[in-house]
């Protein structure tokens, strides 16, 4: 089983990638009884605030496969892949960081969420997930297969006036999501950060633009009431049948005893 990654672990890690993207990296020193964010990042013509944050294993959960394993038990789990409250208040905490640190807004402010444990994919699912409030359809039309962003509430949405982007990590990845719903979001996609990450970007109107596999669901509609998102989906992309596919992931685990020569 994994252990828990500490945020002092990741952040030389953190800081090395954005000064080989060109960045100057300052921390940002705590101030007592505050939670200030963890960096400055100083481009030539661009500043930015980053807060970093970790998700990892719950110690619980693996303390509780632990045991049923230990029993010889087998241990199988069907995980929702989608838009997570926990990970949105893990987003909110950050943003407020940002915004108590730089409150008129005078860099542009991102969130740096870096996935670990023993499943840190199902972690990097999720974020976007969260942020973009993404969910899978089905449609009667090649491509048959489609992501629609803002299906879901989303921190994009929520934050619109106050997050710029979001830094997505694990293992040897990286992408960085546009909040396509900031209204600084022009100024943003022409900044360093976004120019020096093109290899690794998520812009969902650009995507929306090149590719039949995406929708925005850029409505006025109360995104609890799902039926009217999809009716007005049908009428803007021109399709007669939409449906969600609820995304799951399925994994399995049993104890298996050392194996020992004789």
């Amino acid at each position: 089983m994994a252990l828990v990654m500490k945020e002092e672990e990741f952040k030389p890690i953190a800081k090395n990638l954005l000064r080989q993207l060109g960045f100057e990296v300052r921390d940002i020193p705590p101030i007592q009884g505050i939670l200030t964010p963890d960096f400055e990042v100083l481009g030539k013509n661009s500043k930015y605030t980053v807060e970093l944050k970790i998700k990892g294993d719950d110690p619980n959960e693996i303390s509780r496969d632990l045991e049923a394993l230990s029993r010889g038990e087998l241990v199988t789990k069907s995980i929702p892949i989608g838009p997570r409250n926990r990970s949105a208040g893990i987003i909110r905490k950050g943003v407020q960081q940002m915004v108590e640190h730089d409150p008129e807004g005078e860099t542009f402010r991102v969130i740096w969420l870096h996935s670990a444990g023993q499943d840190p994919y199902l972690h990097d699912e999720r974020f976007p997930s969260t942020l973009f409030g993404t969910e899978k359809l089905f449609g009667l039309r090649l491509p048959n297969i489609i992501t629609c962003y803002y299906f879901h509430e989303s921190v994009f949405h929520s934050w619109r006036n106050y997050l710029d982007g979001a830094i997505l990590t694990y293992q040897n990845t990286a992408q960085l999501c546009i909040n396509t719903l900031s209204p600084r979001v022009s100024r943003f996609r022409q900044s360093e950060l976004v120019v020096n990450m093109s290899q690794g970007l998520c812009d969902p109107q650009k995507h929306d633009e090149l590719y039949d596999s995406v929708m925005i669901a850029d409505c006025d509609i109360d995104r609890k009431k799902s039926e009217d998102v999809i009716r007005y989906l049908q009428g803007k992309y021109g399709l007669d049948h939409l449906q969600t596919i609820p995304m799951q992931q399925h994994t399995g685990m049993i104890g298996v005893e050392p194996y020992e020569e004789s």
